[in-house]
């Protein structure tokens, strides 16, 4: 089968998205579909096309202002399908969906962002335009039960489908723990708690700035890999609330976050927003337990007492209550139980033969 991915995100940009595009893509290619993804130009010295890791990349320039970027993704994808015969085109993200009008090639589209959460809360004008947006994907996937919830007819069928991950990509590595805890300076005897994501609104990180007021524990240190508008907020009240207990590392790229892993105790998804959680997924990969919030996917991930522990979100008393209580068990043997959990359920390659059964149905 020949697939299309569409996404604006793509290596070597960060984020969940593209972690996604790039994992399903990969996975599909494994079990033996061509995969090509159209994606825009992001570094200097990036060529139009060329076949990385045994996917072919189409690269386009987005040029003059925002509204009109959607016309010039739909024109070079008309050009694109001309040229390769595709059997499926399947759009991550609402952009390239605004004047797509290729009709003669089944359209799959992800409906990652939480972005999207917000148009409907809004509400106005914005629901006129998701209707015509939504109106043209013949299959309409989620990563979250929440995010397949739309308040009005689709003909889509609308099915979930979680994120997933590549659990051998982040095997603890004890020689790796050791040198980096070593870097960081975190004793023998202090627990490392990790949090990979990216420092904006729907991910919380803030409430979780607010909950070390209420930590008890005095052996935990907090690790913080991501950037964003709320940096400075974050950094101002750790200041005040947990000075010298953490570290701000700013954003790095993927396959630089992967060793930190090791170097952690456990992971903390303090989530406004959320699909199945990449970084919630990587962190399980790599053995650790997970406190996170009731919101979208992550309670699919964390099972309570076994796993990790669920907390409301807004909620810094009762996210520092978790943390305490997580601190007083047994991480090893919880981080375990993380592990076979990943390992059973949100493998990539058997995510990407369930897109696959969904892409069959389609061209039936």
């Amino acid at each position: 089968m020949k697939i299309l991915m569409v996404s604006l995100d793509y290596p070597p940009t960060v984020g969940g998205i593209t972690a996604h595009v790039y994992e399903l893509s990969q996975a599909l290619k494994n079990i033996g579909c061509h995969v090509s993804v159209a994606t825009k130009f992001v570094e200097k010295g990036q060529k139009a096309f060329e076949t990385v890791d045994g996917i072919d990349i189409y690269r386009f320039n987005l040029k003059y202002i925002g509204f009109t970027y959607g016309y010039q993704i739909n024109k070079f994808l008309k050009k694109l399908a001309k040229e390769n015969h595709f059997d499926i085109i399947h759009i991550h993200g609402m952009r390239p969906l605004e004047f797509y009008n290729i009709k003669d090639i089944p359209l799959v589209y992800t409906n990652h962002t939480s972005g999207y959460l917000k148009r409907i809360k809004k509400g106005g004008y914005r629901i006129p335009l998701l209707k015509r947006l939504f109106s043209k994907p013949k299959l309409f996937l989620a990563p979250s039960e929440e995010l397949l919830e739309v308040p009005f007819h689709i003909d889509a069928k609308k099915v979930f489908i979680s994120n997933g991950v590549i659990s051998s990509k982040f095997t603890r590595n004890e020689e790796v723990r050791k040198k980096l805890r070593a870097e960081l300076s975190i004793k023998d005897d202090e627990i490392l708690a990790i949090m990979t994501r990216r420092m904006v609104w729907k991910n919380g990180i803030n409430y979780l700035a607010l909950a070390t007021k209420y930590i008890k524990n005095d052996k935990l240190k907090l690790l913080f890999i991501g950037d964003g508008e709320q940096f400075h907020e974050v950094k101002n009240i750790l200041e005040e609330n947990f000075k010298n207990r953490f570290i701000l590392l700013g954003s790095k790229k993927h396959d630089e976050i992967i060793d930190y892993y090791s170097a952690s105790d456990l992971s903390i998804l303090p989530s406004l927003m959320e699909a199945t959680s990449i970084s919630g997924l990587e962190a399980m990969a790599a053995s650790l337990p997970l406190v996170g919030t009731k919101v979208g996917g992550i309670p699919v991930l964390i099972k309570d007492g076994i796993n990790g522990y669920l907390c409301e979100p807004k909620d810094p008393k009762d996210l520092a209550e978790k943390i305490d209580k997580i601190l007083e068990g047994d991480l090893t043997k919880m981080g375990e139980n993380s592990k076979k959990f990943v390992e059973e359920n949100f493998d990539w390659i058997q995510i990407a033969n369930k897109t696959l059964n969904e892409y069959k149905e389609l061209l039936k």
